[in-house]
């Protein structure tokens, strides 16, 4: 049975339609392959890479301003923390960008693109870039590639966009796109890598199975340092 679920605007970025959830099932037609995603990326690979180092470092300046030990920030206040940041860097760096829309409802941020992909920002959980959360109907949906949008010509894939913590969760130690349904990958994730190099911005097609070599988004931004735990 379907739910309707009204979207909101984020400051009025986007006039958009509603959205309509249908978690029991997947939305006719696969979602897209790896190497197709990574067509669409590439261009906005440094934003996504900026939306978490931007807000990994906001959070550490945040925790240096708090009055006691940061051992008292709870791994969900520092993950709500975050995310919020993120949240905020993510509208900084795709609002008004052609082919993008930002999409809101209940803290649930999407970023469109080409209405080909739609995108949320999580946290994994493992280096199998797993993710938890509320099950909402909404994020239900989203988990099984079936949120859709009264305006879809086609059903659009849907990713997570997402940062690991070291063991310690004192730094960012990856972060990738992923495709799942009910939490199985498709293909493999597509990692996010700082390059620190001047080589500039490398992505490789390769069209390889999930258990073959990954595609790689590199940005020219510098990696950065500290800690956190996931959001809704």
């Amino acid at each position: 049975m379907s739910e309707n679920v009204s979207l909101g605007i984020i400051c009025g970025i986007f006039d958009g339609p509603s959205a309509t959830c249908h978690a029991d099932h997947v939305p006719n037609g696969m979602p897209m392959d790896r190497a197709s995603c990574v067509r669409l990326l590439q261009p906005h690979q440094d934003r996504f890479d900026q939306c978490f180092r931007n807000a990994w470092e906001r959070w550490k300046e945040w925790l240096k301003k708090l009055d006691g030990s940061p051992a008292d920030v709870s791994p969900r206040t520092r993950a709500n923390a975050l995310y919020d940041f993120i949240k905020a860097e993510a509208v900084t760096q795709f609002l008004g960008i052609e082919h993008v829309r930002v999409r809101e409802e209940r803290g649930f941020l999407i970023i469109q693109i080409h209405d080909r992909l739609a995108i949320r920002f999580k946290k994994f959980r493992g280096s199998k870039l797993r993710t938890s959360g509320i099950p909402t109907s909404q994020a239900r949906a989203f988990q099984v590639q079936a949120l859709e949008f009264d305006s879809e010509i086609e059903p659009m894939t849907h990713l997570v966009a997402g940062y690991l913590l070291d063991k310690f969760e004192v730094d960012l130690e990856k972060l990738a796109i992923t495709c799942t349904i009910d939490g199985e990958h498709l293909w493999a994730p597509i990692e996010i890598i700082p390059d620190t190099g001047e080589s500039g911005v490398t992505i490789p097609m390769s069209t390889a199975p999930t258990d073959g070599p990954r595609p790689v988004i590199r940005s020219t931004r510098k990696a950065p340092a500290e800690e956190t735990s996931e959001n809704k």
